[in-house]
């Protein structure tokens, strides 16, 4: 830092320099709060208490400036400093990037790469701009660089998704290491769902702009500055752009509804939309966009779907010429089902993710009735993005190899082997794209979430309960409504921790570092002791801890899924999830964890709690509709209490205070939610409560919510920022992409 601040770029700027010293001051000292516009201008630049950003832009003018000097000091007297201090566009939370010390490569500008074909203006040559993009012919490439990539460290309160580019210059992909990590800013809003245009100079992705809720697909030009290009006008959320190998055609997935999709072809030149069919998925994690890939011969589009709820997800083919749909895969019944899949560079295979979490499969295109798919990964790691790379020989994913680690990029052969990681282990990465000439964009995240605590009987404005520069999730009153037990991962890693009311913080309960994750914590009825699920090695288990002695006990040994322990009214039982048997059921065992479990119902329901008094298990069962349910435990009858157009909100749906069930449910957007009251006894229902800034069920963590005992307040998940920086890696390694493999 000093060394920045004593160039002769910022020695003689005395308000940038104490610009940039407040900024990483405050961020170091993880005071990351006090960096708004107004808190700068009173305490940098000596403005009165009453200043007004929308007046006085001084803030906004400075960080440019510095934004500018910060550039041209690591371009010049800069360029071999191992620490680089980035001020992203749109904030003022510094970000602190790591180099490792590698030997440097030059590299050409970009404008040698790729002749520079801009969009005139965003909406005046738009038609012209969109003829010329599918009627181009592909540019040869120049030849490939030898590259290498720079270890990023973001230290940030931010939360969203950036979009790193890395051009890959080595014949043959290993471990990467950044070098000269810049911000770039060519999609303003949240962007997921990267897709390279086949001649590689253009990059289409699905954006929400900032101060919008919807995403839609955008095309850029990657070498120049000119703004993205938006492909429709319509109202509904669109993922998943995928680009025809002739250039002209781009297909995506538009969200019908909130269990229906359907495939859209748009010609580039014509700008005439089609439609290909519509789907059917019940998938809860609505960030786990319908999977979406154009096979190489032009003639088929793949996609997955669920037809019937409960039943796993599979891949389909669909055919461009008549529509016919050809199922590829045969998940097992106790799987989520087939989440993601791509096309190999010949198109004769496929590789996909099988599983909630997931691991790595590859299956020809012939379908698994033909030849089995061979499955890559055994650790149920994670896979979250795919990309073939190497000749289609390897193939690039998302995974989080340790608990410890955020996801990273892996690669693996195609035939199987020992994955070998390419980006840095404290690096987020996920959802690789690649280009043809070997352009590598993936999203970067990071998650801030708090609990915020509202009046639910008196109407009153929520407030924030406890603060946090990490993720807390989970929450959960106890019996008395005196405590709130959550999880967390203010220490670097998911754990178990409880906060009193009225005490000044909170205290961590268990101390596991990472060795496993932590799942959803619930009370016993006499608030003794806490039943949660514990994730470890691909399988997850049920844990109790007692608070009075501090210690744990392990209740379940599964090698599969043991999940959403909660306790029955008298505490005698736990109720829990597990696939044990091939399909999730609810079971039932012994809370002290003596004798057999037993399994309760046949069918598999999901979100469930006992009634007060004992005598009903309430369950949600969702389809079409969204629909609450319950059981006697004395008869094992049933009766619907309930039902409602939309979907469950959370995993764990469900709050029970006396006779009053409260139940979350969303539309399209999972951020935003409507809390039901529903009178078991009278069988009716209204809206208490409007959620909003929910966080993404695909984070680290579990959004959540509970009730006091009482009814009268609520305590929630809430996002506390969501952003997204693209960022620029000028050194990397190669991605051949021009031959293809066996």
């Amino acid at each position: 830092m000093q060394r920045i601040l004593e160039s002769s770029i910022f020695v003689s700027a005395a308000r940038s320099r104490q610009f940039l010293e407040f900024c990483v001051g405050r961020a170091m000292r993880g005071e990351t709060s006090d960096l708004k516009e107004t808190t700068i201008a009173i305490e940098v630049f000596l403005r009165a208490a009453d200043y007004d950003p929308k007046v006085d832009p001084i803030v906004r003018v400075h960080a440019r400036r510095v934004r500018e000097k910060l550039d041209q000091y690591y371009r010049t007297t800069g360029v071999n400093d191992p620490i680089r201090i980035n001020l992203p566009k749109g904030g003022y939370v510094p970000q602190i990037l790591r180099t490792l010390p590698i030997r440097r490569t030059e590299f050409a500008d970009w404008g040698e790469q790729l002749p520079d074909e801009r969009l005139a203006s965003l909406y005046d040559c738009r038609a012209s701009s969109m003829h010329h993009l599918a009627t181009s012919a592909r540019v040869a490439e120049p030849a490939l660089r030898k590259l290498k990539l720079m270890t990023g460290v973001i230290f940030a309160a931010l939360v969203g998704f950036a979009i790193v580019w890395i051009w890959w210059g080595q014949r043959h992909v290993a471990a990467a290491s950044f070098n000269a990590l810049s911000p770039v800013d060519l999609f303003a809003g949240n962007t997921t769902d990267s897709s390279w245009s086949p001649d590689g100079k253009w990059l289409a992705a699905a954006m929400i702009p900032r101060g919008e809720d919807t995403s839609h697909i955008y095309i850029q030009n990657v070498r120049n500055e000119t703004p993205p290009v938006r492909l429709t006008e319509g109202s509904l959320s669109e993922t998943r752009p995928v680009w025809s190998p002739d250039n002209h055609e781009i297909a995506f997935v538009r969200r019908i509804d909130i269990s229906h999709f359907e495939i859209v072809r748009f010609n580039l030149a014509t700008r005439a939309l089609s439609v290909v069919g519509r789907f059917v998925s019940y998938w809860p994690i609505l960030e786990d966009h319908p999977a979406l890939d154009w096979s190489p011969d032009g003639r088929s589009l793949l996609t997955t779907e669920q037809p019937i709820a409960g039943n796993p997800m599979r891949i389909v083919l669909v055919s461009i010429a008549t529509g016919e749909r050809t199922f590829v895969t045969s998940p097992p019944v106790n799987s989520s089902g087939d989440i993601d899949a791509k096309f190999s560079p010949d198109g004769r295979w496929i590789a996909f993710r099988r599983g909630g979490l997931g691991d790595l499969y590859v299956v020809s295109v012939e379908g698994e009735q033909v030849k089995p798919a061979t499955r890559l990964t055994f650790d149920t790691k994670g896979v979250r993005g795919i990309a073939w790379i190497d000749h289609g020989r390897s193939i690039l994913y998302g995974t989080q190899r340790s608990e410890t680690e955020p996801y990273g990029l892996w690669k693996i052969a195609k035939d199987g082997g020992m994955p070998q990681p390419v980006t840095p282990a404290d690096f987020d990465a996920i959802n690789p794209a690649v280009s043809p000439s070997g352009a590598l964009v993936f999203e970067h995240r990071q998650l801030v979430t708090e609990l915020m605590e509202q009046p639910i009987a008196t109407g009153g404005d929520a407030h924030l309960l406890l603060t946090s520069d990490k993720s807390d999730s989970s929450p959960a009153y106890s019996p008395d409504g005196k405590s709130i037990a959550f999880v967390s991962t203010r220490t670097g890693w998911g754990e178990l921790w409880l906060y009193r009311t009225g005490s000044s913080a909170p205290v961590q309960l268990t101390h596991f570092r990472g060795e496993g994750l932590v799942f959803i914590p619930s009370w016993a009825p006499d608030g003794g002791s806490l039943a949660f699920s514990f994730r470890k090695d691909g399988a997850t288990n049920i844990m109790v801890y007692n608070l009075a002695s501090g210690s744990m006990r392990t209740l379940t040994e599964t090698r599969h899924r043991d999940f959403n322990p909660v306790y029955s009214a008298d505490g005698r039982y736990l109720f829990y999830s597990s696939n044990d048997d091939g399909t999730s059921r609810i079971w039932r065992m012994h809370a002290d964890g003596t004798g057999r479990a037993e399994p309760l119902f046949v069918e598999a329901v999901s979100s469930f709690l006992p009634s007060s008094d004992g005598r009903w298990l309430y369950f949600i069962e969702q389809d079409a509709q969204l629909s609450l349910w319950r059981r006697s435990l004395i008869d094992g009858s049933t009766e619907q209490i309930f039902h409602v157009a939309g979907r469950a909100t959370f995993v764990d749906n469900l709050a029970i205070a006396g006779n009053r069930v409260y139940l979350a449910v969303s539309q399209s957007d999972l951020s935003v939610s409507d809390l039901f009251e529903i009178d078991s006894t009278a069988k009716h229902a209204h809206v208490v409560a409007h959620l909003r800034d929910l966080p993404p069920l695909s984070e680290s963590g579990i959004a959540g919510f509970s009730i006091s005992p009482d009814g009268r307040t609520l305590i929630v998940d809430h996002t506390r920022h969501y952003a997204t920086e693209l960022y620029e890696v000028k050194q990397g390694l190669t991605m051949p992409g021009e031959q293809y493999g066996d």
